[in-house]
């Protein structure tokens, strides 16, 4: 994939970037140069594990993070790599 810089220094990630990565607007980026590269690191937002009425242990701190769906997304990846492909 490429992208191209604008007139004022933008960059558009592309769609397939953003959903793989789960970035949403207002997402935060740490940017270094390494070497002749660029690297872009999504800036976590702090968590903490409490415990919540019933004494179960809850993350807090992470809005619109929906855990089950990651983890779909996680094995569907995982088993497009492994399946082989088909033969015609």
């Amino acid at each position: 994939m490429t992208a191209t810089l604008d007139k004022a220094g933008r960059v558009v990630l592309p769609k397939k970037i953003r959903e793989k990565m789960h970035l949403k607007t207002g997402t935060t980026f740490k940017i270094e140069i390494v070497g002749d590269k660029i690297e872009l690191e999504q800036e976590l937002p702090k968590v903490r594990v409490v415990r919540n009425a019933k004494g179960r242990r809850v993350v807090m701190g992470w809005e619109d993070f929906d855990a089950v769906k990651a983890v779909q997304e996680m094995r569907e990846e995982r088993m497009e790599r492994l399946t082989p492909p088909k033969r015609k």
